[in-house]
């Protein structure tokens, strides 16, 4: 597991730029913004060690408030990730298809089960993100959560079927 690890702590910097400089700066009809970041902790094994999916969540989210100007925000939405990612999948993918160590990706778990496993982590961790950085609940947001998880799912997906492989 520890090459697992170690494997995830070297994508931690390719994906905080390229959210940072890349997706940070889109913003279609002010409600839809893509946060592709979270596909590390979406497709990480569910055996991985709890304090390292903790830590590395933290982390990871702490990142992107610093460089977003946000303190906190994205950390407590990545943590909530953290938090419901193993029960979810539970209930989403069927496990006598994956080994304890395999990756969550598109390819080993299926088409249906991956989009609904991601779409529902994305969901929750947008509503989370959305209604801290709002600090309310109205129609406005809820249509923000919803564009933003269908753009970010869609992202999401075709960003497994090109780059990762079984």
């Amino acid at each position: 597991m520890s090459k697992a690890i170690i494997k995830y702590i070297y994508h931690l910097p390719i994906f905080l730029l390229i959210q940072i400089y890349i997706l940070n700066e889109i913003l279609f009809a002010s409600y839809i913004n893509p946060y592709l970041y979270i596909i590390i902790l979406i497709i990480m094994p569910n055996k991985i060690p709890t304090w390292f999916l903790l830590i590395y969540a933290f982390a990871f989210g702490l990142l992107i408030d610093i460089f977003s100007g946000n303190l906190g925000i994205h950390s407590t939405a990545c943590l909530m990730i953290a938090i419901i990612k193993t029960s979810t999948s539970r209930i989403t993918i069927p496990h006598n298809i994956i080994e304890d160590h395999d990756e969550l990706i598109i390819q080993k778990i299926g088409a249906k089960s991956f989009i609904l496993f991601s779409s529902i982590l994305i969901f929750i961790h947008h509503s989370t993100l959305f209604i801290l950085e709002h600090t309310t609940f109205n129609f406005q947001i809820l249509i923000k959560i919803i564009l933003s998880t269908v753009i970010t799912s869609i992202i999401v997906s075709i960003t497994q079927l090109f780059f990762y492989k079984a």
